[in-house]
């Protein structure tokens, strides 16, 4: 299946669409060569000749990092990308094909959430809420939920003094390594790099974020202490699952009991 999605991928793209010069015709014997031949992917790579060649014919392993840089030229699909890193590492990629992957929701799930009665919403690998249902809404004094849900829970007085019960030893040791970690993966991400420069200058966020003692990427399962807006004090459940199509998305729905 590898040598497969490569030849037809190399295939499909014509030199022009990638900046390189059109065949002469009548040039070369044999039928005509249709797509990128095996040294215009070299060509455009930087890489040595033969490079490709050894990689398609499968007498070369390539690297995770060439394999990442050979899908995007040739303009591999995510899923054939994760099905060619499964199939050659044994694992999913670290990191995702398109660069904006995990910021775009599919507007379907809007409907999912509307026909649940608890809690629940959508954010993208930055955080920022894309959907959300009435019931998450209700939670919060104002009516409004915020924009991105990370800043909020970190940095918010909202948060931290009110919904978030006991921040400083339930929630804030748990959320801000879950901000590490998108962090680490998302270093050029301009809005998780705001929310860091916020955390620096915040005395509370920052106690928390140095001590970096939890290795904690999420809250699935979790029960921790919420005062809801309209319900009164209690506790939220968390479920965590993902929207396959946006890697880094997370689909929430908190469980409230009262307490």
């Amino acid at each position: 299946m590898f040598q497969q999605i490569l030849r037809a991928r190399r295939r499909a793209i014509e030199p022009d669409e990638v900046g390189l010069p059109p065949r002469p015709p009548g040039k070369r014997r044999g039928p005509k060569v249709k797509g990128l031949t095996q040294t215009d992917v070299d060509y455009i790579m930087q890489k040595g000749v033969g490079t490709f060649g050894k990689v398609e014919s499968r007498r070369l392993v390539p690297s995770p990092e060439y394999l990442l840089e050979l899908a995007r030229v040739l303009r591999f699909k995510d899923s054939e990308y994760i099905y060619v890193h499964l199939e050659l590492f044994g694992t999913e990629p670290a990191l995702p094909l398109n660069p904006d992957a995990g910021l775009t929701i599919p507007h379907s799930w809007q409907r999912a959430l509307n026909s649940q009665s608890e809690m629940a919403y959508v954010n993208d690998r930055r955080y920022d809420l894309r959907l959300y249902n009435q019931a998450f809404a209700e939670m919060f004094p104002s009516g409004e939920p915020p924009c991105n849900t990370m800043e909020w829970m970190i940095l918010s007085d909202e948060a931290r003094d009110f919904c978030l019960v006991d921040w400083d030893t339930e929630w804030g040791p748990r959320v801000i390594p879950q901000f590490r970690a998108a962090f680490a993966a998302h270093p050029e991400d301009p809005v998780l790099n705001r929310i860091y420069e916020r955390i620096l200058k915040d005395q509370r966020a920052l106690r928390l974020y140095e001590q970096g003692e939890k290795a904690y990427i999420h809250p699935d399962g979790d029960r921790r202490p919420l005062h809801h807006a309209k319900r009164g004090m209690g506790f939220a459940t968390m479920i965590a699952a993902a929207p396959l199509s946006s890697p880094g998305a997370r689909h929430m729905v908190v469980l409230f009991d009262l307490a």
